[in-house]
């Protein structure tokens, strides 16, 4: 077994964590004195959904996963009569854009603002959170989660952080892409954005699974940033690279699955199976249609509905008042989602991606499956 990371790697990470903090820094202090005439955390008004900004941050709504972001987002506003106050805020995978939107919001509405963010990158988490605690308002923090930052160290402006089990997430992929090759072939891996805690614990879930699969050789992992095109540019090297020798392609989520599925059919790969995370509808349109040994494989159906619409209204019930965070035992301020693998053999049986019918917000901590940290 042969586990070779990408050349370049850790100077591109270094490069790109400058680059954030650099931004981060400057946009931070630009917005300390920002708050205009907006509601400040100290004042006595009364937030409810008559006047409680909800937002919801993501990298681009062209991504089929914030489609089902954004309508499990929308069914919550609507629960609680307050789509007039809901705005979808993207930012293109611009960090420095994502938190200048977050940092105008809050001027403009204080501390009636319930924030639910998918962080583009580690880094821009601490500033997000600081520029939410000078107003008073609320933060779901969506996969992302640096080092030394938990809801339960940083206080309640941090209200809870939800995800997936990103290991979890990218070991049964794995599994699921190696039992197709028979447990022996390469793979190439296709990576997310490098300083994303999503990204890092998918490619710990495939490290997991190579161990347990002798077979199995990665011949080469790159990064392509959550971005369809680079993906499927980044497959066309790998083939012009290793050729017939690749035998299978795991990627971090379904956007670039599909780019380098759209490369491989372009020289006439049907043989080569691959494997990706989100559930998006083209994905599991590719796996009913497949058979299961080429082609779209398996993938994850991160719950993007479940995600939006109670991330969020786990902010919204801490800015009014409805919970405390700082009460809520650790389950409720960092928990994973339950992880559901999709094959051939399920995938008649999942629902689409962006359905909402079923989201039932009276009880906000009932999607809490398992800790993320150890239980106090």
């Amino acid at each position: 077994m042969n586990l070779p990371t990408s050349s370049g790697t850790s100077a591109r990470r270094s490069l790109m964590k400058g680059a954030v903090a650099l931004s981060v820094v400057t946009l931070a202090v630009s917005g300390c004195g920002s708050a205009g005439t907006a509601s400040s955390a100290g004042s006595d008004e009364k937030c409810d959904a008559s006047n409680t900004k909800l937002v919801m941050s993501g990298r681009g709504i062209d991504n089929e996963y914030y489609v089902a972001v954004d309508a499990g987002a929308r069914a919550f506003a609507k629960s609680v009569d307050a789509e007039a106050n809901y705005q979808w805020i993207e930012n293109n995978d611009d960090s420095a854009k994502q938190l200048a939107q977050i940092t105008q919001i809050l001027a403009e509405s204080g501390k009636c603002t319930a924030i639910n963010v998918d962080p583009n990158e580690n880094a821009i988490v601490p500033a997000i959170l600081d520029a939410a605690k000078r107003h008073g308002a609320y933060v779901t923090v969506q996969w992302t989660l640096p080092e030394n930052v938990t809801p339960e160290s940083y206080g309640p402006t941090f209200a809870t952080f939800m995800s997936e089990n990103a290991e979890t997430q990218g070991y049964g992929i794995a599994k699921a892409l190696f039992e197709s090759m028979g447990g022996k072939g390469n793979i190439v891996a296709i990576q997310g954005l490098l300083d994303n805690t999503a990204a890092q614990g998918r490619f710990k879930g495939l490290q997991r699974a190579l161990k347990e699969y002798p077979g199995i050789t990665l011949l080469e992992d790159q990064t392509a940033r959550w971005d369809r095109t680079l993906s499927q540019n980044l497959m066309q090297n790998f083939l012009t690279k290793y050729g017939d020798q690749i035998n299978g392609v795991w990627a971090a989520n379904d956007s670039l699955g599909l780019g380098a599925l759209a490369a491989l059919r372009a020289q006439g790969r049907d043989d080569v199976g691959v494997v990706g995370i989100d559930g998006l509808k083209e994905s599991l349109t590719e796996i009913a249609n497949g058979d299961g040994t080429g082609g779209y494989i398996a993938t994850n159906q991160s719950g993007g509905t479940v995600q939006g619409g109670f991330g969020l209204a786990i902010a919204y019930q801490a800015v009014t008042g409805e919970i405390d965070p700082a009460a809520e035992p650790s389950l409720h301020r960092a928990f994973y989602l339950e992880t559901h693998i999709v094959t051939k053999e399920n995938v008649a049986d999942t629902p689409q991606p962006d359905e909402t019918a079923e989201l039932d917000f009276s009880d906000v901590w009932s999607v809490a499956h398992e800790p993320v940290f150890p239980q106090k």
